[in-house]
């Protein structure tokens, strides 16, 4: 009898983790995006590798506000930074209010190796915004696009 409760009790306890691993799966975002969860606020590292093995960290952090008046959890200023450790550092901010970006601005990049060629932070839309960037290391050019797109309560940081 105590054996076939044991096997039972692993038989659910199986079958329920199968299930929570399935809607996971179903959630998760897209290849080199993370995502920022605004109703959890605050500062959200995040350590990825792109497609060619490079590792990245990606921060994505809400300023401060210090105003009186009652807000949506969403609105505010958020800083998105990608860097490569000991090569370079890129961020800029973005003010978020009802739902839209309505400015991006403070952008800056730190070149460790090599050189930015060229920079430009961009509103895509009234929910995305871009920061694109050049960079140059020994005559090799590269390009690195740092996105941020509102979807629902979160913010997707395509790198």
């Amino acid at each position: 009898m105590k054996k076939l409760v044991f096997i039972l009790g692993c038989f659910t306890i199986f079958c329920f983790g199968a299930k929570d691993v399935q809607a996971a799966e179903t959630i998760a975002p897209t290849e080199n995006t993370v995502i920022y969860d605004v109703e959890q606020s605050g500062s959200q590292q995040f350590e990825v590798e792109n497609d060619l093995g490079e590792s990245f960290i990606i921060t994505v952090e809400k300023e401060p506000q210090f105003s009186l008046a009652a807000s949506s959890v969403s609105n505010g200023t958020y800083k998105i930074t990608k860097e490569r450790a000991l090569q370079w550092k890129a961020s800029y901010k973005i003010d978020v209010s009802n739902n839209k970006i309505t400015r991006a601005h403070s952008s800056s990049a730190t070149a460790y190796t090599g050189s930015f060629k060229s920079l430009l932070l961009k509103v895509d839309s009234s929910t995305q915004a871009t920061y694109y960037l050049k960079r140059t290391v020994l005559g090799l050019e590269s390009s690195i696009n740092l996105r941020a797109k509102l979807s629902g309560s979160s913010i997707a940081v395509t790198y």
